[in-house]
């Protein structure tokens, strides 16, 4: 599935057929994507839009933070079907590509950070390097959290000191 067709994509997203993996941890400690590339591989195999998703549930702020992997036709989670059906045009064919997706409030504002990690076609070009730019990224986003998530990286503005005049 290195393309898919407006209307075909809008169909499985509308009609519920992305098939969905979930794995949920209780600790960083246990983050591993071995099973959800396993799973990534068999879902392209066979030429599905999927969403892989891994919970890891202690957290700062006891928030859940979700890992996602979704093969899509643009950068938009895949359950978000209003938006989907407004973005894609059913006659355009598209790039199958796969995005990364985290989800907390530490992470952005909106408390969603994806981006896309390579199109399909890449991905069966070179797994390998594929994984590890994926595997880097949520490692990256989970240091971010640790030191205080994305608020962390606004430059802080500097008040200005009004000196009071002395008699």
């Amino acid at each position: 599935m290195m393309e898919i067709l407006g209307s075909e994509f809008l169909e499985v997203v509308k009609d519920q057929q992305v098939l969905e993996v979930s794995e949920s941890l209780v600790n960083f400690n246990e983050l591993d994507f071995t099973a959800a590339f396993a799973d990534l591989d068999q879902n392209i195999k066979h030429q599905k839009v999927t969403r892989i998703a891994i919970t890891v549930n202690e957290l700062v702020e006891g928030e859940p933070l979700t890992f996602s992997l979704e093969t899509s036709a643009i950068n938009l989670p895949v359950r978000y079907t209003n938006a989907l059906t407004k973005l894609i045009d059913e006659a355009t064919m598209y790039p199958v590509n796969i995005y990364m997706i985290i989800e907390h409030p530490m992470i952005s504002q909106s408390s969603l950070f994806i981006q896309k990690a390579a199109s399909v076609a890449a991905y069966l070009d070179d797994p390998a390097s594929v994984q590890k730019r994926i595997t880097t990224f949520f490692n990256d986003q989970v240091a971010l959290i640790k030191a205080g998530g994305w608020e962390s990286l606004l430059v802080p503005v500097e008040e200005e000191t009004i000196v009071e005049p002395t008699e």
